[in-house]
């Protein structure tokens, strides 16, 4: 799967506009190809328009789903709402909570639950058939917050730290695809379970 981002806004808001493709993976050229030439836009109007080649280190780890309205029963969010009062009354800013130490990663990721933090959760059909649709993928400006550093690699931790001021490395650590998806936000990539051929939807949350 490649998902491609016009480099340009388009409309009176700015909109951006994504393209996935789906393709047989013998198909496809080498990374290493994509890596020794970045495309050159000479007419960019800000930096994060244009994506820092890199390469993904992929790791599997469990997601939870996002704790409010009716993604989780209410007595189990009501416990949860409990345990974070109870760390952050104990630790303070830097204690770990549910939705950024626990539940959901940061930055990119393929499947899992979707982050509502800016939003709310929504219920995502298919345009095309109504079907409840499936998240695909999340791509995320930051690999790292201070509200989630205890999912920060090791190898990008400061020992001698605690908590937010263990995070070092700066941008290229931080922000390795140096790529923004609106203020505090991820793109959000939902695809039909029942037809891969539908339309995706793109959410920003």
């Amino acid at each position: 799967m490649q998902l491609f981002r016009c480099p340009r806004t388009h409309g009176p808001h700015l909109e951006r506009r994504y393209l996935l493709r789906w393709r047989w993976a013998a198909q496809t050229e080498r990374a290493d190809h994509f890596l020794e030439h970045p495309p050159e836009v000479p007419l960019l109007r800000w930096e994060d328009e244009l994506p820092e080649p890199c390469v993904v280190h992929p790791e599997e780890v469990d997601t939870y789903p996002w704790a409010e309205d009716d993604t989780l029963p209410a007595a189990l969010i009501a416990r949860i709402d409990a345990w974070d009062d109870a760390r952050t009354a104990e630790g303070g800013r830097d204690a770990p909570n549910y939705q950024g130490a626990l539940s959901i990663p940061p930055g990119w990721r393929v499947g899992g639950f979707p982050s509502w933090a800016s939003t709310g959760p929504m219920d995502i059909t298919c345009a095309s058939c109504r079907a409840p649709m499936r998240l695909l993928l999340t791509a995320g400006g930051d690999e790292m917050d201070p509200d989630s550093h205890s999912w920060m690699p090791l190898e990008d931790r400061d020992p001698s730290q605690q908590g937010i001021a263990s995070i070092r490395g700066g941008q290229a650590v931080t922000e390795p695809t140096r790529l923004r998806f609106g203020r505090d936000r991820d793109l959000h990539v939902f695809t039909c379970p029942t037809d891969p051929g539908h339309p995706p939807q793109w959410v920003l949350s």
